[in-house]
Order: C-alpha cells, then structure tokens, then sequence
C-alpha cells in the first residue's frame, strides 16, 4: 500500500513538473521570465485555471480543445506532461523517495525543457544549464554531509567531482575544436561544451569514457533520423547528450541504493 501511494505522489509530480516544462520550453527561447505572468490560451489570451496548468488532464477533459475558445490545443502539452511522468517514475524506480533522488526530480523539468528547446531551436539556454550546476553543486554537498565532513569519502566525491568538471569542459572543448577544423564546420557548439562541464558534476570521472560512447551512440542514431526526416547533415547533439545524461543517472542509482 505504501508502493501505490508512493507512485501516486510520484505521478502527480509528473504531471507537475510537466506543465513547468512546457512553460520553460515556450518562455526560455523567446526570453520571457519564468514568472513574468500566468499561463494564458494562446489562441483567446484567457487566464488559465487551476484544473488547466494540467495539460493532460484538461486536454483528456476538453477533448483537445480549449475550454474557453473552443479552439484546438497541440498533444505537444499532454506529451510533455507523459513524458516527464515517465522520466519522474524512471526517478523512482532507481532512487525511490530518497534525499539523493530529490535532487534528480528537481533536474528532471530543465533537463526535458533543454532537449525540446535543442531539438527545436538547436540551442542549449545557459540560464537552464545554470540551473543545473546549481543542482549539481548542491547534490555534491549533500554527499560531503551525509559521508560526515570527518569521512574521507565525501570529500573524495567532491573532489572527483569537481575534477571531472574541469575535464569534460576541456575534453568536449578539445574535440570539438579539432573536429571543426577538420571538418571545416562547427561541430559542437559551446552549449554542448557547458552540458558536458555540468554533466562532470553530476557523474565523476569515471563515467567519462560510459558518457562519450553512449552520447555518440545515440547521436549517430539521431543524425540518422535527423537527416531522413529534415534532409540535413545538421542536427542538435544535446537530445544525445541528454539521453547519455539520464541513463548515467539511472545507472549511478543503482550503485548508490
């Protein structure tokens, strides 16, 4: 009985960090302050309820309209808010309700927000990123607590950590700037660069060469479907990066429960 209400807790989270997400998907890349006003219809410029910072609720309840206009409304809303339940369970899964796992719902929103925004605006926002060494840093503080500050083991995490920082910057940095210049064009934009720096918080230095393999994995994949559905050689590497990013978490779950 626990379990169901644990997953309960954790599906309206979901449903609450998805609608966070798709407003910082549609206010980041345009520049509208996270809380510069409350969510409106696009179509009748009508305040939205309570019941309506849902989507997938009041997208089932309305029919894919608007309850005021009457207007039709994308499933982009409704599949966000899955997609964001799903990546919230996935959380659960491997962490539970655990303080570590705090901090990963937390990410969970800007993460998903920065994957929409690269796929389509191909741009990795620094304020996102921001927030996510803002997180990191303070994950990495909670290991150096909870290890007790006379234990050499957390202080060993922050080190590593910030270690591994320093050097997924400079490593992403190197081999962009070499492939650019044997390709001729630029291959890794600096957003790359930064999500490769927070991303070294997060998972230590071990992980890097797991990281490069599975973030290039995928990003052959994605190039593939890129160029067969957009007809272009040019394609956003942070959807990679993120993939790589999550299954990392997951797998640092593991270890860590």
């Amino acid at each position: 009985m626990e379990v169901v209400s644990e997953i309960i807790l954790v599906v309206c989270l979901g449903m609450i960090l998805g609608s966070f997400t798709t407003a910082l998907a549609h206010r980041v890349p345009r520049g509208i302050s996270w809380g510069a006003k409350r969510s409106f219809c696009p179509s009748c410029g009508t305040v939205l309820g309570v019941f309506d910072l849902f989507p997938l609720v009041s997208w089932c309840l309305n029919k894919g309209k608007c309850r005021y206009c009457k207007t039709r409304v994308s499933a982009f809303y409704p599949l966000v808010e899955l997609a964001c339940m799903g990546l919230c369970l996935g959380v659960y899964s491997f962490y539970g309700l655990s303080v570590s796992g705090v901090f990963i719902y937390a990410a969970v929103p800007f993460l998903l927000a920065l994957f929409l925004i690269d796929v389509k605006h191909m741009i990795l926002p620094n304020q996102l990123i921001i927030v996510l060494f803002f997180l990191g840093a303070l994950r990495l503080l909670y290991f150096w607590i909870d290890s007790d500050f006379s234990n050499a083991v957390g202080f060993d995490i922050l080190i590593n950590n910030v270690l591994a920082s320093l050097v997924f910057t400079f490593l992403s940095w190197g081999t962009g700037a070499f492939m650019s210049r044997l390709l001729k064009k630029e291959s890794l934009g600096f957003g790359d660069v930064k999500f490769f720096g927070m991303a070294g918080l997060w998972l230590g230095l071990e992980v890097l060469p797991l990281f490069m393999i599975i973030s290039g994995c995928v990003a052959v994949g994605l190039a593939f479907v890129w160029h067969c559905t957009k007809k272009s050689n040019v394609f956003p590497f942070g959807p990679a990066l993120i993939a790589a990013f999550f299954i990392l978490l997951f797998y640092q779950g593991i270890i860590l429960t």
